[in-house]
């Protein structure tokens, strides 16, 4: 064969998968917003550990436990409902609240290296610590908006109670975050999977951070209730008491969204690296264990919440948030310290 011949067979060769190259980053990151770890996955995600949240919640609380189907008939009912913007609020503001609401968790889901995420392939995701935190931020602050943008004094008076909250919670997330990024003197999630055994001071750096951040989870992954599941049933003063239809239902599967979002960060950033042996098929049950698992325990302290004898509006947020959560925050930061000083 001509030599002419077979370097410009050669030269389109190279050219064409140069060209395929592009389609198939555009078809993997199609792959991850439709189906995994994007909206189709995420849907059914949310649903499962939504109702078992619920069921473990009602279990510590001593109520009855809800039927699997319970989630979807409530968002099934808002949505048959009229939605009606509350007055003085643009529609617009309140339908891109919830939409800006669900986005967040959503992202937090595909910007991390979860097993067989096509962008880890595709695109050489690692996942970013510093991202991952402040999507999962991204539920409460619109909801906090939106309870301030309502004239409602109810509303407003919720949300302020929310911010401080969501100040004391954002510090202790900080500081748990910052003892793992000092560890590994790297952001990257990709980094926390070695596979040499963590030393006694790493351990107890990651444990330590680990109880930090999971003192932070349930008000993260709060979910909105507009009655008291106290006896009585009274109506409740929340952000969105006054939201209705389509709008409420929008906010409803944000916050399940956050749900999952938040037990896929805390798996990957503090459950995972804790077995640096694990890979393959153990890699990914240890992630649908520590999913499953942040979940239930999220529902079990909702469920002895209702039991303790003050309720929640009673509770000074700065004061709960940053006593004992804080303390262990801190220790994990020096146990990092000395980690990273070979100690």
């Amino acid at each position: 064969m001509n030599p002419l011949h077979v370097e410009f067979m050669a030269t389109m060769a190279a050219s064409a998968a140069t060209k395929a190259q592009p389609l198939n980053g555009v078809l993997a990151f199609a792959l991850a917003v439709l189906v995994y770890p994007g909206l189709i996955v995420a849907v059914i995600a949310a649903w499962a550990l939504s109702w078992a949240r619920q069921w473990v919640r009602a279990v510590a609380a001593r109520q009855s436990t809800p039927t699997p189907l319970r989630e979807l008939t409530e968002l099934r009912a808002a949505l048959d409902r009229d939605t009606v913007t509350p007055d003085g609020v643009a529609p617009l503001a309140v339908a891109g609240a919830s939409a800006v609401a669900a986005i967040f968790p959503l992202l937090a889901l595909l910007l991390l290296p979860l097993p067989g995420n096509p962008l880890v392939a595709s695109l050489g995701l690692t996942g970013d610590i510093v991202v991952e935190g402040g999507l999962l931020l991204g539920v409460p602050v619109a909801r906090i908006l939106l309870g301030w943008i309502v004239p409602s004094p109810y509303t407003r008076l919720a949300a302020d109670r929310s911010a401080r909250l969501l100040a004391g919670v954002a510090v202790v997330m900080i500081l748990a975050l910052a003892a793992n990024a000092e560890q590994l003197s790297s952001l990257s999630l990709a980094l926390a999977h070695s596979t040499e055994p963590l030393p006694t001071f790493a351990l107890i750096t990651r444990l330590l951070a680990a109880l930090a951040f999971v003192s932070t989870l349930p008000a993260l992954a709060h979910t909105s209730s507009l009655r008291s599941a106290r006896p009585g049933g009274e109506l409740m003063a929340g952000e969105l008491t006054e939201l209705s239809g389509a709008d409420l239902a929008g906010f409803r599967l944000a916050e399940a969204f956050q749900l999952v979002a938040v037990a896929a960060v805390f798996t990957a950033v503090f459950i995972l690296p804790l077995f640096p042996g694990a890979f393959g098929t153990q890699k990914t049950l240890l992630w649908l264990a520590g999913v499953v698992l942040t979940a239930l325990g999220i529902g079990a302290w909702d469920g002895f919440a209702l039991r303790s004898a003050a309720p929640a509006q009673e509770r000074p947020p700065l004061t709960y948030w940053l006593g004992l959560p804080l303390l262990v925050a801190m220790l994990a930061l020096v146990a990092a310290a000395w980690a990273s000083r070979g100690v």
